[in-house]
């Protein structure tokens, strides 16, 4: 049933998870690269892990992946375990799909985002992200360029042993959302490994990627979400 601008808008604490998936979208869109750049010689501070990422992600225009996401529950400790999958295309286009068969999903089509709870049975659309106004992870959708200037990037030191990554965690200068964002790349590729997400409640999400491909062409048709049958559409 679809009953439309019949419904308040959302609080904004039930905004909250579409602004953190929008953050980790944003931020693998960043750091994957376009093919394995092998550089003479580590960067070994921040500022040249972050130009070293940007520089490796400049050609890409597409990317998809699978990941698995835990997420824990700051009340009760509880992990709660999924597995999703996310498409993205420069500029502004994104599809992430959480929880099989899908329980959330966030899809952008550049000009119109789509957010979904299955759980709610409701299907929220709305102008997309990245007005001036925007928190500065939504801005990161029109620049993808801008890591240095929306986050405090502090580059973790060598783990001992020494492990084939660098660690960042990122703080955006401008609250929105999201309080940290910690990322795992590999060393030369600079491919996105790892991800965790602290909210601005202390929630923690982590997530962990496979099978990510880059380049070639997504289907206009998976930047576009319609409403499932008995599904209320809140517009906005």
């Amino acid at each position: 049933m679809d009953h439309r601008h019949k419904h308040p808008p959302l609080s904004e604490s039930r905004l909250l998870p579409a602004r953190w998936i929008a953050a980790f979208t944003l931020v693998v869109s960043l750091v994957a690269p376009a093919s394995a750049l092998a550089l003479p010689g580590e960067p070994t501070t921040a500022k040249d892990v972050v130009s070293a990422v940007q520089a490796t992600y400049a050609k890409v225009t597409a990317v998809r992946a699978d990941f698995t996401q835990v997420t824990t529950n700051m009340l009760t400790g509880v992990e709660e375990k999924k597995r999703g999958r996310i498409q993205l295309e420069r500029p502004r286009k994104m599809r992430l799909e959480l929880g099989l068969p899908v329980e959330f999903a966030l899809v952008s089509d550049g000009a119109t985002q789509w957010v979904f709870s299955a759980p709610q049975k409701q299907l929220v659309v709305q102008k997309v992200l990245g007005t001036s106004s925007s928190g500065s992870v939504d801005r990161l959708i029109d620049d993808l360029g801008q890591l240095g200037d929306l986050f405090d990037v502090v580059l973790l030191p060598a783990a001992t042993p020494p492990k084939p990554t660098h660690v960042l965690t990122l703080k955006p200068k401008t609250p929105n959302g999201v309080k940290q964002i910690e990322l795992v790349v590999k060393k030369q590729s600079y491919l996105l490994q790892d991800l965790t997400i602290t909210d601005a409640n202390d929630g923690v999400t982590k997530m962990g990627f496979t099978g990510v491909v880059l380049g070639g062409d997504v289907p206009d048709v998976q930047f576009v979400f319609k409403a499932p049958p008995g599904v209320t559409v809140v517009n906005q």
